[in-house]
């Protein structure tokens, strides 16, 4: 008898997958290319979305890639977890769900602050609780194996994660240095042409030095020279100058021009002018807080759930249609 039942769910999931496969357009393409099979729970493209969707609400963030194998794997093991659980007859009450989301809410800003976010990312709370199901179903399992469960994190582990953070040299800000190029183009010609081309160019360079003032005098410098070609303003970083370049600009401060300097297109002038602090936003501390206190306890879960899952995944059959990075 249970084998007829277990070989009449079997048929009737593969006519859902069949008709969703010829079924019209209310879905997205994507949502129907399986990318694994665990026993015969099919996990879809638009499965790993979803979660990588619901991994940014909850705070996670990761690379487009890694998210994407992290969302998979996370998937395989949840269907892993469903299916011991029916084979152990553990299930859950939904007052349990509940709870946990309202404390996941709280922990968040409350819940309309969480729906806000579902909804930017076109989630909804079925989408939490899913989530959720499958971390208390994790706890249960656990349990019943005899492990011990610690996903709790402290003040201590969240500062010190945002400690490192906030020392980032690249939040400290970059000073740059603001040129302005001003190239005397030379056109192709023979060699002797031009040479003579560029001795010329030379010495029109040298009129603009002896008018340049600053800045703000460029274009008066150069309005009375053919052909001459003026930059905007030009966002530099000094430690990636040329050491010669960056020493000549030095000396020259921002009252004379740097040159000229012979290049393959022509000859070359630079006016440094001025410097200028960069700065980043420093992310709002409180909701980094809060971020990192979900990545830490994400991270510790991961840990325990690695070991926990690689035993019953052997217990399970896990067909991978799609390749494994």
């Amino acid at each position: 008898m249970d084998e007829g039942i277990s070989t009449m769910r079997g048929i009737m999931r593969v006519m859902l997958l069949c008709a969703l496969f010829v079924s019209g357009g209310a879905m997205p393409a994507y949502a129907i290319k399986v990318l694994v099979l665990v026993n015969d729970t099919p996990i879809t493209d638009f499965d790993v979305t979803q979660r990588m969707r619901l991994n940014k609400v909850l705070g996670v963030r990761l690379p487009p890639k890694q998210a994407r194998k992290q969302a998979l794997e996370r998937l395989v093991d949840e269907a892993v977890l469903k299916a011991a659980a029916r084979s152990k007859g553990i299930a859950l009450e939904e007052t349990q769900v509940e709870a946990a989301l309202r404390r996941m809410a709280r922990g968040m800003g409350g819940m309309e602050k969480l729906r806000a976010a579902l909804r930017r990312q076109g989630l909804k709370l079925d989408h939490v609780r899913d989530y959720i199901r499958s971390q208390l179903l994790f706890q249960a399992m656990a349990i019943r194996s005899g492990r011990r469960i610690s996903a709790k994190v402290t003040d201590e582990e969240v500062e010190r994660r945002l400690r490192k953070i906030l020392s980032d040299p690249r939040l400290r800000g970059v000073t740059i240095w603001k040129l302005r190029q001003v190239m005397l183009p030379v056109d192709d010609a023979a060699p002797v042409m031009r040479q003579q081309l560029f001795m010329a160019r030379a010495v029109e360079a040298q009129q603009i030095m002896r008018d340049y003032r600053g800045c703000k005098t460029l274009r008066k410098a150069t309005k009375d020279i053919f052909n001459v070609q003026v930059s905007g303003i030009i966002q530099a970083d000094p430690r990636k100058l040329p050491p010669p370049i960056r020493k000549a600009i030095s000396r020259a401060g921002t009252r004379r021009l740097v040159g000229p300097i012979r290049t393959p297109k022509g000859v070359q002038l630079l006016a440094f002018c001025g410097k200028q602090t960069l700065k980043p936003k420093i992310p709002d501390k409180a909701k980094l807080r809060q971020q990192l206190r979900n990545v830490i306890r994400q991270e510790k879960m991961a840990r325990t759930i690695r070991g926990f899952m690689k035993t019953l995944r052997h217990k399970v059959i896990i067909d991978w249609r799609t390749k494994r990075s």
